[in-house]
């Protein structure tokens, strides 16, 4: 699985990373943070979609002094299933900043932005495969349609979101509708 996805772009990597964490977040939904998650994910389709937020604030979602962030909020996680879910969207995250970072040219980056290697991929399929009961229908979904695209190609989030069986990813209610992907 991994050498398909090497044979994919650093960005078309974060994307997938992010589609996929997109399916698996709901099994956060009953988690009081859901909704930091929620944030990051959104933030991170602003990011790669539109370029309306900048690196420095996409980060704050991962890490911040307010102990909102991703990397906190995971600490506090007892069940070994949900954190795996926080790992991967940690990895998503991660994958995303350094392409940000690495448009922007920066010669510095954070700690953990700058430590990201292959590794964060490999461990975000481990992960993912652990508590996605269909993964490899997901992964193999996504990554065809990411090389099928064109390179000049606008990213279709709704696309991207239907393809791993989520209608409406902003909704913030619990009760939103969902589309699930034929398996």
């Amino acid at each position: 699985m991994i050498e398909k996805v090497e044979d994919i772009c650093s960005s078309e990597q974060a994307l997938l990373l992010l589609a996929l964490s997109e399916h698996i977040s709901v099994q956060l939904s009953d988690f009081e943070d859901f909704s930091i998650a929620r944030q990051a994910l959104n933030a991170c389709w602003d990011r790669l979609v539109d370029k309306t937020i900048d690196p420095d604030s996409l980060y704050w979602f991962l890490e911040n002094l307010d102990d909102t962030g991703i990397l906190t909020v995971m600490q506090s996680e007892d069940d070994a299933r949900k954190l795996k879910v926080w790992i991967c969207i940690a990895n998503a995250m991660v994958l995303i900043l350094k392409e940000a970072y690495a448009s922007q040219a920066d010669e510095y980056l954070p700690a953990t932005i700058e430590a990201a290697d292959i590794r964060i991929v490999e461990e975000f399929f481990n992960n993912f495969q652990n508590v996605c009961e269909h993964s490899r229908i997901i992964i193999n979904k996504v990554l065809t349609y990411l090389m099928e695209i064109d390179a000049v190609e606008r990213i279709n989030r709704a696309e991207i979101l239907e393809l791993v069986g989520i209608c409406d990813s902003k909704s913030s209610d619990k009760h939103e509708k969902k589309c699930y992907p034929s398996m």
